[in-house]
């Protein structure tokens, strides 16, 4: 039986001095992402009908996510007022 004996070398870091890093970017020459670009952007891949469906629907939802809340608040606050009438004339 034979057994042969394998050695593998490994690369040595060098030392060499890093490049420095690129210069950050002039300011002004970045555009701002705004909400009402990236709007103009969606809207130009539809069409005007599309558009108003959307808004349309978009405003119904908000609306309903609105009144919601208002309805939820309103309970919430009309349920404490009756409790703590209740607590005043001792009957709870």
């Amino acid at each position: 039986m034979s057994s042969t004996a394998s050695t593998s070398s490994t690369a040595k870091p060098v030392n060499q001095p890093l490049p420095p890093p690129p210069p950050p970017p002039a300011q002004s020459s970045r555009i701002p992402v705004t909400p009402a670009l990236l709007r103009s952007i969606f809207a130009s891949s539809r069409t005007p009908n599309e558009e108003r469906s959307i808004s349309r629907i978009a405003f119904f939802r908000f609306t309903g996510f609105i009144l919601s809340c208002m309805f939820i608040s309103w309970t919430a606050a009309r349920g404490r007022g009756i409790k703590s009438s209740a607590a005043l004339l001792g009957v709870v």
